[in-house]
């Protein structure tokens, strides 16, 4: 027995019966999303049911943008709970204008592997503010996870690159901060959102210090030693780094991205907690309690 295709097949039926607007499906490679373009989404009045696919998989997210048979969404990370994983597609889809809020909505998810649908169920669309919302309506913070998680990948060794970035509130933490070393960046413009410019800010992750990142994404500074003396509480086992991240969110309103250079392990950070982890492997990010 195919699952995925079972369940293709149930959560049209059922999509059909409930007069549905849209099916959205999240997916490695678009594989278990193949069922969907030979079967008739229509709801019994003949109106059109929306098919949504959404991967945290770039080379998949390219290649199943250009069919154009449906819309795709990429997504950052992938939350490993089921729900979650609906929830964080969802609120992309809303950034993204092709889910809307009061949209009746068929979501198909699973057990955080490659195209392996395992259930789904049927949700109206709310407005609630998510983590999810939070990290895929923000370029420059998606941009800045996006390359961090590159860098967890490892330098020539193998190993991760440890690093820290701050976003935003640049001139409070530009004050609480000092130079470790001649600025590389004062005389140039280089966004975080262009990829094409990737290669030079992980040459600098080479070096110790953190990345400061203005609003709109420009790097302002790296090499930047971070001195904010706040007291803050992160979990043990963390360095310096994420002390010296923590802090600085908490003196600031600017947010803070770190890699672990032990194991690779991307965090999110704002107002001295830590908001999230990603795994830089699966991509599954975890939603943390202030006191995780």
């Amino acid at each position: 027995m195919d699952v995925p295709q079972v369940l293709a097949e149930a959560a049209v039926k059922v999509a059909q019966q409930l007069n549905v607007d849209a099916i959205l499906a999240l997916t490695e490679t678009g594989k278990n999303c193949e069922f969907f373009t030979k079967m008739n989404l229509t709801d019994r009045s003949g109106k059109p049911i929306k098919l949504i696919v959404a991967t945290p998989n770039p080379d998949a997210y390219r290649r199943l943008s250009a069919q154009g048979s449906f819309h795709c969404l990429k997504l950052t990370a992938r939350p490993h709970d089921r729900d979650r994983q609906a929830h964080h597609a969802i609120t992309c889809g809303l950034q993204e204008g092709v889910i809307h809020p009061g949209d009746r909505v068929i979501c198909l998810t699973g057990n955080g592997f490659a195209d392996f649908s395992d259930s789904f169920f049927y949700t109206e669309v709310n407005e609630e503010i998510s983590l999810a919302n939070f990290l895929e309506s923000n370029p420059v913070i998606a941009s800045t996870v996006e390359i961090s998680l590159e860098l967890a990948k490892g330098g020539p060794d193998g190993k991760p690159l440890g690093a820290s970035f701050v976003v935003g509130d640049t001139k409070a933490v530009l004050r609480l901060s000092r130079q470790l070393m001649i600025n590389p960046f004062r005389s140039y413009s280089v966004n975080i959102k262009d990829r094409r410019q990737w290669d030079l800010l992980k040459k600098y992750a080479f070096f110790d210090g953190a990345f400061i990142i203005d609003d709109a994404g420009v790097v302002v500074a790296a090499q930047r030693y971070l001195n904010a003396n706040v007291p803050v509480e992160i979990p043990p086992g963390l360095g310096t780094r994420h002390l010296a991240v923590a802090a600085i969110t908490a003196a600031t309103r600017a947010r803070g991205i770190t890699v672990s250079g032990e194991n690779g392990v991307v965090r999110i950070f704002e107002k001295g907690k830590i908001l999230a982890k990603i795994d830089p492997g699966s991509r599954i990010i975890e939603s943390l309690n202030p006191s995780t």
